[in-house]
This record gives structure tokens, sequence and C-alpha cells, in this order.
């Protein structure tokens, strides 16, 4: 069974950077991977991959030597069951907005004692070379949990999500949070600052970690100052829309622009 050192990456007080992979290539996974982010997040909220889609995805970012995370598209325990049966290291599960929905997570996700998952000899047991008395308690600390707080009905709520066991980061969504808080799309720091604070203390309170979505590298490092550890940044279709768009831009400027820049 691959381990990971992410959470005890986080325990220490460091940073970890990640992308989204929303287009379900294996590829782009590698290529993510390699680049030396230390996590992929597998999309299946926004994306269109599922569990066999996803199987690939893992296995490439465990090959190149990043974490693969699964955003699963529900909280439902037989999807949270699949994905991690897969082989996910972690999941990100959107719109947790109380703690009873938390702790459903870390039920599912988690074998006893500190949940009930349900047992099989799948892929993430190495098909059951590794034996499952070891297991258990190899994949309960090695599994990342984070919950998104992207609703506005999640804020009463903090601290009491953040004290529950198993959970290891709240992860902010700005823009499914701007929507909820009548302002669609404002996601600058501005924007959030009073939710990021708020996140910020109940983790910090109780040990644990924040995360958050940017679309801007410079944005992340502020993030990263500011004490926010789990950072996605962009989408592997922003990365390579991004590309193709400068690519065109250079491509038509005319020529003579091009030389008085470079001159």
């Amino acid at each position: 069974m691959k381990q990971n050192d992410l959470k005890e990456r986080l325990a220490r007080g460091e940073t970890v950077f990640g992308m989204f992979l929303n287009t379900g290539d294996p590829i782009l996974a590698e290529i993510a991977a390699l680049s030396g982010l230390d996590m992929i997040v597998i999309d299946s909220e926004h994306g269109p991959t599922g569990v066999l889609e996803n199987l690939p995805l893992i296995q490439a970012a465990e090959l190149r030597g990043a974490v693969p995370i699964v955003r699963v598209p529900n909280k439902q325990s037989d999807t949270i069951l699949k994905m991690l049966d897969i082989g996910a290291h972690g999941i990100l599960v959107p719109r947790v907005n109380t703690p009873e929905e938390a702790r459903q997570v870390v039920k599912a996700a988690r074998y006893f004692p500190e949940g009930e998952r349900g047992v099989a000899s799948a892929r993430a047991s190495d098909y059951g070379f590794t034996r499952l008395t070891d297991y258990f308690g190899l994949a309960n600390h090695r599994n990342l949990i984070a919950v998104q707080c992207e609703d506005v009905a999640c804020l009463p709520h903090l601290d009491e999500i953040a004290s529950i066991d198993g959970i290891d980061v709240i992860f902010i969504g700005p823009y499914d949070l701007s929507s909820t808080m009548g302002a669609p799309g404002q996601v600058s720091y501005e924007a959030i600052q009073d939710t990021v604070a708020a996140v910020l203390e109940a983790v910090h309170r109780h040990g644990k970690a924040a995360g958050i979505f940017t679309k801007d590298p410079a944005e992340a490092r502020f993030y990263a100052q500011l004490g926010i550890q789990f950072i996605i940044v962009g989408t592997d279709i922003q990365t390579f829309a991004g590309t193709c768009r400068n690519l065109v831009h250079v491509l038509r400027t005319p020529s003579s622009e091009t030389d008085s820049k470079e001159a």
C-alpha cells in the first residue's frame, strides 16, 4: 500500500499545492504530477469522470509522485466508499454545511473504530496483498478528509465541524460561496475575507488545516502567507486554455510589435 506524508506535512505547518483535473486525461494527470505539484485533485463533481475513469487517473498521479485526491460529486457513503476503494488517498467533499453531515462523511471514509467504511479487498488494499488487519489502520492514518465550506449555511457551524475527529481540512470554495452571499463571482480576498478569517480561526483552534481554491498563482502565495495550507490552483483545462490563448496572441501579433518588444 502506497503511503504519503500529506497529512504529516500539514500537521508540521507546511503548505501543499495542487490542481483540479477536470479533463479526465491520465496524460495530463502525469504531466501535472511531474511538474512537482504535491497533489492532483480529480474533480468528479464538475468533471466528467466516475469510478472507472478515475482509476487510471489515480494510478497516473501515484506513478509520477503526486498524491491523488478525488473531489466526490456528493456526500453519499457509497460514492465515498468507491472512490477510496479504487485507491484515492483522500476525498474533497462538496457542501458540507453541518456537523451532522461532516460526521457522516467521516463514518463513510474511515474504518472501525473511527468510522463505518465497508470492507473489501480492493485496489486500495493492494487487492488483498496488504493484510486487511494492517490495511485498516494504514488507510485511516493516510487518507485525508477535506470538507468544503462553500455555502453561508456552514458558517455558524465552522467550530464544531473543525472539532470533529477525522476532519483534516476545511476547504473554502469561493465561487459557490459568493453565490450564496448574493454576489456571484465576487471571489477576491476582500469579498470573502470574513469567511477566510473564520475558517482559519476554527481550524487553528482544533489543530486542523484550511484550504482554498484560486485561479491565480500570486493569490495562492498570498493565501499561503495568511496560513492557508491546502491550496488548489486552477484546473488543467484553465491552464491549457491559457497556454493556447497566449500562443495564438503571439502568433497573431504583428512582427513589428514583437520585434520592438524583444529589442
